[in-house]
């Protein structure tokens, strides 16, 4: 964090110093050295959340998971610092509620991820989730909105990266606990789409580390959030005991 502050002015240089302690720290499991830009932060909320998850998976009170993509959270470098996940969520909160999720009365946890395009040198912030099925028509319903609705073209008239917003999982999950621990990640990684010159969409599997100086701005964005402030739940409460639900099923 230091190098790359030095290198790149631009980065605000209290807080960056403030994050390298912290960062340094974060191994050392204290309230002060705890933040969601710390892989090692991260990694222990993966398991537990996973394990909690796994548990109602278990129970039969989720059953699938889903990735949305919305086209209002691909972000500009400069503009992933005034992205607000409180505000976001909110506002997807309520696309939900207007699109039946409160007669539908299922469960649903949703958690903010991030990778960056150094193709199109965007952040692609998305959110991964697991729901109930009475969710799944909920979600079906948000394809017709405009900022979840499928795009082949970009207005420009080139092809879009992003073609499918929503992506929900229509088979029984296998593989276990693959599919959950999936629903929330330690880091976010450089993953690049690339057009090809017959127009078709070419994203490639494997994780690479974020070039600096866009890895420092995710780092630094992250730290000004908890793990509460990235996470949207539906139906569930956070308990000592675990996730628990909010609602009875019908």
């Amino acid at each position: 964090m230091e190098k790359a502050q030095a290198r790149y002015p631009i980065m605000p240089t209290k807080r960056a110093l403030r994050l390298e302690r912290k960062l340094k720290a974060s191994g050392e499991n204290t309230d002060d050295a705890q933040t969601p830009a710390s892989h090692v932060t991260m990694s222990g909320h993966r398991i537990k959340v996973s394990g909690a998850l796994w548990q109602l998976f278990d129970q039969e009170l989720l059953s699938t998971t889903c990735t949305i993509i919305p086209k209002t959270w691909e972000l500009a470098p400069e503009e992933l610092e005034a992205f607000n996940p409180v505000e976001r969520l909110n506002a997807f909160r309520t696309d939900l509620y207007r699109n039946g999720a409160a007669l539908a009365r299922g469960r649903l946890c949703a958690f903010i991820h991030g990778e960056f395009d150094p193709v199109a040198c965007v952040y692609r912030l998305h959110l991964h989730l697991a729901c109930s099925p009475e969710m799944v028509p909920v979600l079906d319903r948000l394809r017709a909105l405009p900022n979840y609705c499928s795009t082949r073209f970009l207005p420009s008239g080139e092809v879009s990266p992003v073609y499918r917003r929503i992506w929900v999982r229509r088979k029984p999950l296998y593989n276990l606990p693959d599919p959950i621990t999936y629903l929330v990640q330690a880091f976010w990684p450089s993953r690049p789409i690339i057009i090809t010159d017959d127009g078709k969409r070419v994203r490639r599997r494997q994780k690479q580390a974020i070039p600096e100086p866009f890895h420092s701005r995710v780092l630094l964005w992250l730290d000004r959030w908890e793990l509460k402030d990235l996470t949207l739940l539906v139906g569930l409460r956070v308990t000592s005991a675990g996730l628990r639900p909010t609602l009875s099923k019908k």
